[in-house]
């Protein structure tokens, strides 16, 4: 162990002289006759545990230890007194933060061995102020903005970055918000304090924060928790990345790559549709003019039945790439066309749709018409249900669409499912138009889809 410095103070030259001559060989020692005495001590050498008398001519210990508390806040300060006096020791306590006191006449050994405890807690005090002092380096030079909050949830401190984002001028009291009113949907403060208590930390979760002026931003947060020396969280730390121009650039990728794939889907089922389906019709229509009139009539019924059969799966081809009734008689009609060839006595399906639709875009309506037609292959293809309902509706500015089955279900957090293609092509969809995707199923209890999105 390092060599400990000690400073004795005491108005008894006679203690001091004992203490020296019994420590000097283990501690460096500095001793002291008055509380002046000790302030050029403490002036010259650094100390690490200060002992002092409490019974001393003008300033006793206690006083002594409360004066130096500004100016040397760290060593451990141990309290001697011949006397049993409780208010002393309270005051020791209260006043002067003392480590621990002593009575007089003290065992050297037991001294010794309180004196070297002082210097690990001297040492434990000290690295918890350079962590201390370390940590606020990173929260005041952090470009990410930094709130801390209670457990109440209510705003302590913050960096400059946080006032930055959140657009507050400096006499704004952001102490006066709490961490739930940052965000947009409500729903998603519960989804935070339930992972919060589940694992004790977030890490890079995107959520719409909500700041001055009711400006909205993508954001990952990140929150830890600030443990007390018991382990239980004091503090809650939450770190904000903006992630709206990256959501942006995203969503525009989203878009692009989707408006392409939809382009190149409609051109071919227009050629498909226009041209190998016209021209199988026609060679049909002349095979039923001959076999009449031929003697190959069983042959040419047959050619005639596959030729049927093949114009009838091209036309189911050039639905599923591009449904032109979408086109033409727009999403409300087109759902309904597809629920028609999607019913059977297994599967029942409800279209319940706002006459008063407003004017969506071709792209718009492309992706409903998309995501219904995916949560409908799903649903056929996995879910075993007999009835599914679809809603579409207008909430505010947005088109709400609420997809509903009673089938089998399935655990969301089952990472094979909840990242299959289909669910995956319907979240692309979303995202790509800023809308935002609500989904709950459970084992045998349904699946249900709540999508909105901005028009």
């Amino acid at each position: 162990m390092e060599r400990i410095n000690v400073l004795y103070l005491d108005d008894e030259a006679s203690n001091l002289k004992a203490f020296k001559a019994t420590y000097r060989r283990i501690f460096n020692v500095y001793t002291a006759l008055s509380a002046e005495e000790g302030y050029k001590v403490l002036k010259q050498f650094p100390v690490e545990v200060i002992i002092a008398d409490q019974r001393m001519p003008g300033k006793t210990g206690v006083d002594f230890f409360q004066s130096i508390l500004e100016t040397y806040p760290h060593p451990i300060r141990i309290l001697l007194t011949a006397y049993t006096d409780i208010n002393a020791v309270i005051d020791a306590i209260n006043k002067g933060q003392v480590y621990r006191y002593v009575t007089k006449p003290w065992n050297d050994f037991d001294l010794k061995l309180t004196i070297e405890n002082a210097y690990q807690l001297y040492l434990l005090k000290e690295q918890h102020n350079k962590l201390n002092a370390k940590y606020h380096k990173v929260f005041t030079q952090a470009t990410d903005p930094i709130i801390l909050f209670d457990l109440k949830g209510r705003i302590i401190d913050y960096n400059k970055s946080a006032v930055d984002f959140i657009k507050s001028a400096p006499e704004d009291s952001l102490n006066l918000k709490t961490f739930s009113s940052f965000f947009k949907n409500k729903s998603d403060i519960a989804k935070v304090v339930n992972k919060i208590n589940e694992d004790g930390y977030i890490k890079d979760s995107e959520y719409k924060l909500v700041l001055k002026n009711n400006e909205v931003r993508n954001c990952l947060i990140s929150v830890n928790s600030i443990n007390d020396s018991y382990g239980n969280p004091v503090i809650f730390q939450v770190i904000i990345k903006d992630y709206t121009e990256h959501h942006r650039v995203n969503q525009l990728l989203l878009k692009t790559i989707i408006k392409t794939q939809e382009k190149e889907r409609e051109r071919i089922s227009r050629d498909l549709h226009d041209g190998v389906g016209q021209s199988l019709a026609a060679i049909k229509l002349h095979i039923e003019n001959i076999k009449y009139e031929s003697t190959h009539t069983k042959e040419l019924e047959t050619i005639s039945n596959i030729l049927k059969d093949t114009i009838k799966d091209l036309r189911t081809i050039c639905y599923e790439t591009l449904p032109l009734v979408l086109y033409d008689h727009g999403l409300k009609k087109a759902v309904q066309d597809l629920i028609s060839k999607n019913i059977s006595h297994q599967l029942d399906m409800h279209l319940n749709c706002d006459d008063n639709l407003p004017e969506l875009g071709k792209h718009l309506n492309i992706a409903i018409f998309r995501i219904i037609q995916e949560f409908i292959s799903n649903t056929i293809k996995h879910g075993k249900a007999s009835l599914i309902n679809i809603n579409i509706s207008i909430v505010e500015e947005n088109i709400l669409i609420e997809l509903k089955d009673n089938g089998i279900g399935f655990e969301i957090a089952d990472l094979s499912v909840n990242h299959g293609h289909g669910i995956q092509n319907i979240r692309s969809r979303v995202e790509s138009f800023a809308g935002t995707l609500v989904m709950e199923s459970a084992l045998k209890k349904g699946t249900s889809f709540s999508i909105l999105i901005p028009y």
